[in-house]
């Protein structure tokens, strides 16, 4: 195949399932390893050049007890993962919570975040804008709030760097994930901004590149907590360790993770929150930013041991995007978390789920199976001939 004159045809399927195996052919394959039963039409919206799509295996975790403002009952919980134990683990962690009575959740926060940076002339001018932007926020709330069915604002933040005026927006975007709509609410603001203020020399940057990385200063989305207190019989029956090693390992992580200047103060969070994004249609790339975590544990007497995870920026939606999509869709419904009114519920059910992979892992470290587990079960070996 002549590489300088490929072209994929935007208007064709059929032409570009061709292409892929045409470029397949060298290695043994065809297109057949994409075969979906998805459709150009349905995932018109969520990807271009569409040939297929690619598998990964959906596993179920649990039953978990959760105890929350939104999820309340016994889940059993879709994670997609390549991860041998993986999904072995957390349901093993969520035996563990189940035996102690349950996890309970909280959401304690919520809101989406998207800035615009403006070019002034002078300091007297930045100063002058930001007085006008106040003076006008009634105005650009209004605007905004009329863009969609889902948008909210419910504060504007001002910062400044040199001739730069940065304007946030502190968003309300219900029970999608957001950044579509947060994006189209900056665009208002700026267009509005500019074209009535008489301040602006230029818009700078639109939206402020913030998504997907971990800034900070800039935590976004749903804030929750999840606790269980580990009792020490049940502990000691489904683990072969002990609720003080469970107590010193983590506080020995954490101390080590914080000296080498981590902000996340977990062991692999992200582990299981990219399964439950990759099952639930979120946006994976968002586990940049969401996979912040800190657990926390203290004895409340010598046999009750109370454990917590705390997830300060957990960006994700039940209607919208990828969830529209059947397998998405269906994967929600197991939990009861499609459509309207069910974001945060989703949200508490990560954080039980994610609190109990962060038991489970760390109990099979202190009884030194960490390794052995994952060379019992995760028995996928390197192919290299």
């Amino acid at each position: 195949m002549d590489m300088d004159f490929l072209h994929i045809n935007r208007n064709d399927k059929q032409s570009r399932i061709a292409l892929a195996n045409e470029l397949l052919k060298p290695f043994g394959f065809n297109s057949d390893v994409f075969e979906s039963h998805l459709s150009e039409e349905m995932v018109k919206g969520n990807i271009e050049n569409f040939i297929g799509s690619v598998p990964v295996p959906l596993g179920l975790c649990g039953p978990i007890d959760i105890h929350g403002q939104f999820a309340n009952g016994r889940f059993v919980v879709p994670m997609a993962s390549q991860e041998g134990t993986l999904v072995a683990s957390y349901s093993r962690g969520a035996k563990i919570i189940n035996a102690c009575g349950g996890c309970d959740t909280m959401v304690y926060d919520n809101y989406f975040l998207r800035g615009v940076q403006f070019l002034t002339e002078s300091l007297k001018d930045s100063d002058a804008l930001i007085a006008w932007c106040r003076s006008h926020e009634e105005q650009i709330k209004n605007l905004i709030n009329n863009s969609s069915c889902c948008v909210t604002v419910l504060d504007l933040l001002y910062e400044r760097l040199g001739m730069t005026v940065i304007v946030s927006l502190k968003l309300d975007t219900g029970d999608a994930m957001g950044s579509n709509m947060a994006s189209k609410a900056a665009g208002i603001l700026s267009g509005y901004v500019y074209d009535n203020s008489g301040l602006v020399q230029r818009i700078l940057v639109l939206p402020f590149p913030e998504d997907k990385k971990f800034i900070p200063s800039r935590q976004k989305g749903k804030k929750v907590i999840a606790r269980a207190v580990i009792e020490e019989n049940a502990f000691n029956e489904i683990t072969r360790t002990t609720l003080q090693k469970l107590n010193e390992f983590i506080a020995n992580y954490k101390n080590l993770l914080a000296m080498n200047g981590a902000y996340s103060l977990n062991i692999h969070a992200a582990n299981g929150m990219a399964a439950m994004f990759q099952a639930m249609g979120q946006d994976v790339a968002y586990i940049g930013e969401c996979a912040q975590a800190i657990v926390e544990s203290h004895f409340l007497d010598s046999h009750q041991l109370e454990i917590s995870v705390t997830l300060p920026t957990l960006v994700i939606g039940t209607v919208g995007a990828g969830t529209n999509l059947p397998a998405f869709k269906a994967a929600l419904s197991l939990v009861d978390c499609y459509g309207p009114g069910k974001a945060k519920k989703l949200a508490e059910i990560m954080g039980a789920v994610i609190l109990a992979g962060e038991i489970s892992c760390a109990s099979a470290q202190c009884a030194f199976e960490f390794v052995q587990a994952h060379e019992k079960m995760g028995k996928n070996r390197p192919i290299l001939s």
